[in-house]
């Protein structure tokens, strides 16, 4: 799925929306398959990662040019340093509060007038449609709690949602996506840090 499908749209964003001049970082890249498909000639691509696991399988994917180990809360980054960054299924596994904070870090890095393209896991996802009755199933037949993916308390509920969490890090909403180019798993929300 991440090579096939997320990847071409991960492409498909990236060319319309990662095109400042600089380096471009994909914040919480894991393990960097999504993103494979990437073409952005002449930009430095930073993988940051808190997981030296997920940082070594990258290097294996030959995307990035560097590799970053670091707390997305705190990026190891200067101050409008990134012409664009990206990420996917990252912000819901942080309540809401720190997922503000992270949305502020995008925007202390990001270069003014340069965009964030995060892909955002919705309440009302496909991926959320089929893999949730399968974790309750094997959750009641084991007697333990089965997850798929770790707690992900912050998945989008709406676009009122995601406009009040951009607002309150004070970037710009550009797009807000939810369709077929990655099979309806993303909310795709394109913001700008305002110039």
């Amino acid at each position: 799925m991440r090579t096939q499908v997320i990847s071409r749209a991960v492409a498909y964003y990236a060319s319309r929306y990662l095109n400042g001049e600089g380096p471009l970082l994909e914040a919480g890249c894991g393990t960097g398959q999504s993103s494979w498909r990437l073409d952005v000639a002449g930009h430095p691509r930073i993988g940051l990662d808190c997981s030296s696991g997920a940082l070594r399988e990258a290097r294996a994917v030959g995307v990035f040019d560097t590799f970053l180990q670091g707390d997305i809360t705190r990026l190891p980054l200067r101050d409008a340093s990134i012409a664009g960054l990206w990420n996917l299924g990252v912000l819901e596994h942080f309540d809401e509060a720190v997922g503000i904070r992270v949305l502020q870090e995008f925007r202390r890095v990001l270069a003014p007038g340069a965009h964030a393209v995060l892909f955002w896991p919705p309440e009302f996802g496909s991926s959320r449609l089929v893999l949730a009755p399968i974790e309750k199933l094997r959750s009641f037949t084991s007697g333990f709690p089965f997850r798929f993916f770790p707690d992900e308390v912050n998945r989008l509920a709406s676009l009122a949602h995601a406009r009040r969490l951009l607002a309150a890090a004070d970037l710009e909403e550009c797009r807000i996506d939810f369709s077929f180019r990655d099979l309806y798993i993303y909310v795709v929300v394109v913001a700008r840090r305002p110039s």
